[in-house]
């Protein structure tokens, strides 16, 4: 399973204003085009689905393909409310991830 980062920026906003979510999967993304040293094609593994939840509702769905690179950084915004927002991720060899974080709101 690939490691998930999650950031917000700023990380404790005031409710209801914008924040930025960052998130960053430690993912090879191997296209399928590219040899090891022994002239072996390396197959295919990369994310095809990125899907982002905050309080239970989904507020991203990225389909990313083969031509994006390693470790790839995924941002967006939302506007600020507390609750979990939770990363969830399938690649091309069937494996998924989920993680999820706790966007906390000024008072």
């Amino acid at each position: 399973m690939a490691l998930i980062l999650i950031r917000f920026s700023p990380s404790k906003p005031k409710k209801g204003e914008l924040v930025k979510v960052s998130v960053v999967v430690r993912h090879p993304m191997e296209p399928g085009t590219r040899k090891d040293e022994n002239g072996q094609i390396i197959p295919a593994n990369y994310i095809t689905e990125l899907e982002v939840a905050h309080g239970g509702e989904r507020v991203a769905l990225v389909n990313p393909g083969r031509g994006v690179s390693a470790n790839p950084l995924f941002a967006f915004m939302i506007k600020a409310e507390p609750g979990e927002v939770t990363v969830r991720y399938t690649d091309t060899a069937g494996e998924t991830g989920e993680k999820s974080k706790t966007l906390k709101v000024a008072e």
